[in-house]
């Protein structure tokens, strides 16, 4: 599996790809995971207060997003599936919960 990153993600892991053995990453949720373990300063790029997928993160499953699939983040992920993540996005606006991160 090919995941991909772009803008402050790509400065975030240190590199602009990273090739995942599909056999072990069955969901988008599951990736999730694997990147926040492996990588711990993705979680304040990735994930809200609660855990979940921050809404203002551009995330794309072969070339799709997955929030907009029937299974959401339990979207499930195919050896061969590409993942893109994206800098959030911003309206000029600063919310004042992500500041209260650590």
């Amino acid at each position: 599996m090919q995941i991909r990153f772009y803008a402050n993600m790509r400065t975030t892991v240190g590199r602009a790809s990273l090739e995942i053995n599909g056999d072990d990453v069955h969901s988008f949720r599951k990736l999730l995971a694997l990147l926040v373990e492996q990588y711990p300063e993705t979680a304040s790029h990735l994930l809200d207060l609660n855990g979940n997928l921050r809404p203002d993160v551009p995330v794309y499953v072969d070339g799709r997003n997955p929030r907009l699939t029937p299974l959401g983040v339990d979207t499930p992920l195919q050896p061969d599936s590409t993942v893109s993540f994206f800098s959030p996005i911003s309206s000029g606006k600063m919310n004042v919960e992500v500041l209260k991160r650590p």
